[in-house]
């Protein structure tokens, strides 16, 4: 456990449902539009073996949109369009200008990190603003996905910091649970203000009536 005690000096983020609006909701629209059941093609993208094996490189993104296809017509009895199909999961990429505002106040104080589940073809890489953080650990990049300890551990390397001194934002229970389980203080994502609250009372932000000093 994160010694509550001690001020987090660093500050990681996950990139879709945390700096964008949804990660899931086109597939949800997609699902609704066909009828398909809740969850049918978000469970695909989010807990499906096949994403795992995407997202660290070992398929194309083109095999595994064909395989979501095959997989629920073959349930389902329902065929899907490959090319809606991206859209929809594409939806999860519209970034969320306030949680890319609070990135940008954190780093005033903080170096602030990115630690995604991602693929390495995303459209979003093109305009993401990088910039706003000092370390960006991508699981197409490194080989390995959260909630593996692996990627916490390089995420510790890489900021310098004890875990203790450091605070991870997901909007995935099992992401933060796997962080919290090295001493890394989690924040489960619900809303930008609940967020920017937990890292005030973290000290990884100043409150309203101090003037904030950089992290050491």
């Amino acid at each position: 456990m994160s010694d509550p005690t001690l001020p987090v000096t660093a500050v990681a983020f996950d990139f879709g449902g945390v700096l964008t609006y949804s990660a899931f909701g086109g597939l949800r629209d997609y699902e609704r539009e066909l009828g398909l059941p809740t969850d049918t093609l978000v469970r695909e993208f989010r807990d499906g073996a096949e994403m795992a094996r995407l997202e660290v490189g070992e398929t194309t993104a083109r095999d595994f949109f064909k395989h979501v296809c095959v997989t629920t017509e073959r349930a389902h009895g329902q065929r899907l369009d490959i090319r809606r199909l991206a859209a929809a999961a594409g939806e999860g990429e519209r970034l969320n200008p306030a949680m890319l505002a609070l990135v940008e106040q954190v780093r005033r104080y903080c170096p602030t990190a990115l630690v995604t589940n991602n693929v390495a073809a995303a459209g979003w890489r093109g305009t993401f603003p990088f910039e706003l953080f000092s370390v960006v650990i991508d699981s197409s990049d490194v080989g390995v996905r959260k909630p593996d300890p692996a990627i916490y551990l390089e995420l510790l390397r890489r900021v310098d910091r004890r875990p203790e001194q450091v605070a991870f934002v997901d909007d995935l229970p099992r992401n933060v649970d796997a962080a919290a389980a090295l001493g890394i203080a989690p924040i489960l994502f619900t809303d930008e203000d609940a967020c920017r609250a937990e890292l005030v009372r973290l000290g990884a932000l100043p409150t309203h009536d101090q003037q904030g000093q950089p992290c050491a």
